[in-house]
């Protein structure tokens, strides 16, 4: 009788499955690394069209915050003053007057006027009118031409301007007679308009000039004028004085033994710059606003998709990865705290 092994054929069966399985296990396994956070790349971020228009503004938001502060300080030295003036009237009329007290106050405020440009960041001009696209500009009179109707009499005369290296020579501006105000106005500026220097005329018929500030700053204390004997000296150049004008017209003088017409004359004009920097500021307030609302309507679409397109990376990259959740959470909410407003204020 024939016996048949069956136990070969299971046994040879269970040693072939055995083999394949000991060769799949003597396969070396590929891990798949999952990139942590640290690896996350954000994506390439390009310019929006917008961003010329966003940095424009945000330069101007940073210009207004800078004027307000200005003007604040200006207003508050302002009402010291005044407040110092008041107890100066009352003490005239018992015949004393706190001259020293006057003259410290009268200083601070020269001073903080002075500084404007520096302190400012060059935000408002001498008039504290706010200039932000624009270089500010100084105006000032020039002793001999401050007034239009005695350039008028002069008659035919020709005037000679030098301010030394500033100047690549002589300029000469010519008078002829019977001129009106506008042609007397061309003639200064189409000569003097390579000195940076330009001509206008106030309501009270007075002769004024501008220039802008960092050019003015070159030229002040070195430019002379040499006439034909009428405005100014044949004989040679002559230095210009100048006076600058400011908030309060000119420089301040400390009062000293004064009556109290003259008090009250001083009182009246330190009342009108007050109103003057409390209309600025209001319109500074509202500027801001505009501002602001500008800022949040151009927001770039380009920033907000690419803000979008990191996120989502980030949460993909960690996805059903076992991502460390404390870090996910920290990662929202430094995300969540930045805003547009304060990186600009921190850039300063």
């Amino acid at each position: 009788m024939k016996v048949v092994n069956e136990r070969s054929a299971i046994a040879s069966y269970d040693l072939g499955m055995r083999t394949q399985a000991q060769l799949r296990d003597t396969v070396p396994r590929q891990r798949v690394r999952t990139p942590t956070l640290q690896q996350v790349q954000p994506p390439a971020r390009q310019p929006g069209k917008m961003a010329g228009l966003s940095l424009q503004l945000n330069q101007q938001s940073s210009s207004i915050q800078s004027a307000h502060q200005y003007l604040t300080r200006v207003t508050e030295q302002l009402s010291s003053f005044k407040r110092d003036l008041g107890r100066s009237l009352n003490g005239a009329s018992k015949g004393t007057l706190d001259s020293e007290t006057l003259g410290r106050s009268v200083k601070h405020l020269n001073d903080l006027l002075e500084n404007r440009s520096r302190l400012s960041a060059a935000s408002v001009d001498a008039q504290l009118g706010l200039n932000l696209d624009q270089p500010l500009r100084s105006r000032f009179s020039i002793q001999g031409l401050e007034s239009m109707s005695n350039v008028q009499a002069s008659g035919n005369e020709t005037l000679l301007f030098s301010a030394g290296r500033h100047m690549a020579g002589p300029i000469a501006v010519v008078l002829d007679d019977d001129m009106s105000n506008s042609q007397i106005l061309r003639r200064f500026n189409t000569s003097l308009a390579q000195a940076g220097l330009h001509a206008e005329v106030t309501d009270g018929a007075q002769l004024r000039f501008s220039a802008a500030e960092s050019q003015w700053g070159k030229l002040r204390g070195q430019m002379s004028i040499q006439g034909e004997g009428k405005l100014f000296d044949k004989g040679g150049f002559t230095p210009v004085q100048s006076k600058e004008e400011n908030l309060l017209g000119a420089p301040l003088i400390a009062p000293q033994n004064v009556s109290r017409p003259e008090l009250r004359k001083l009182l009246d004009t330190v009342d009108k710059g007050l109103v003057r920097v409390n209309g600025v500021i209001e319109q500074l307030n509202q500027r801001q606003g505009h501002v602001k609302e500008q800022i949040n309507r151009h927001e770039s679409k380009d920033e907000k998709r690419w803000a979008h397109d990191f996120a989502g990376r980030v949460f993909e990259q960690g996805k059903g990865q076992g991502t460390d959740y404390m870090r996910v959470a920290q990662l929202v909410q430094s995300q969540s705290s930045v805003s547009r407003h304060r990186v600009v204020g921190l850039m300063g």
